[in-house]
This record gives C-alpha cells, structure tokens and sequence, in this order.
C-alpha cells in the first residue's frame, strides 16, 4: 500500500530571509563570477555583464525554488541589496549616473534575478505533495 501524500498550497507570505540569503547568495556569486574572469587573459564588457547576470539569475532561481513565499518580490529585493553591496565592494561606492551605464551595472543583473526567480518559481510549481508517514 501506497503511503498517503498530502497536498496543499503554497502559503504567499513574504519572507525576509530569503530576501537576505538570496542576496548574500548573489554577492558570493558575483565575487566568485569575478574571480574567475581574473583568471582569464582577456575578456571584454559583454562577457562581464553575462556572467554577472548568470550569477544574479542563479541567486534569483535558488529563491524562486525553495522560497513558498513571493519569490518574484524577494528575488527583486535580494537583487537591489546585493546590487548596493557590490557597488562598494567592487566599484568603492562609485555609482555611475550614465542611463546607459545604470542598465549595464544594474539594470541587467535586475532583470536577470527576476527572470531567474520567475523559472524557479516555475520549477517549484503550485502544489507542494508531502509524504505523511
């Protein structure tokens, strides 16, 4: 006999420490992400913004999958702190006021965690299955 598996739904209350661990979570990427392109002899602008973009995107899924709360939300937010850690951690407080700079830096890493977080919540789906034992 099959053991009983219950369902319900998620529960979409917002949760500030998936805000927090997403955003620790992007600055740790983003610093290994730039580690590694150290190590690469060249590389040019485009391969920056992709990387940086892959690791806001990773933080954005990892809080679209695990989180049962407003994923999309949390990820936005978890991508604008982390945004303003990186700006003095790797560019010493220095903001750029360019508009095309600010969708460089910042635009895009946003976008990225939030269409990260959007295929995670996807991954995750709407119905949480439990076993009951």
């Amino acid at each position: 006999m099959l053991p009983a598996m219950a369902e319900y739904t998620k529960d979409k209350h917002f949760s500030f420490g998936w805000v927090l661990g997403g955003a620790m979570l992007m600055v740790i990427t983003l610093w290994f992400g730039r580690f590694v392109l150290t190590g690469l002899a060249s590389h040019n602008l485009w391969v920056t913004r992709g990387v940086e973009a892959a690791c806001f995107a990773v933080g954005g899924f990892v809080i679209g999958w695990q989180s049962e709360g407003s994923t999309i939300i949390e990820a936005g937010i978890a991508a604008l702190l982390a945004l303003v850690g990186a700006i003095f951690l790797f560019f010493g407080g220095i903001i750029f006021y360019d508009p095309i700079s600010l969708g460089e830096e910042y635009g895009i890493p946003l976008v990225a965690a939030l269409v990260g977080a959007w295929i995670g919540e996807k991954v995750q789906g709407d119905v949480i299955v439990t076993k009951d034992d």
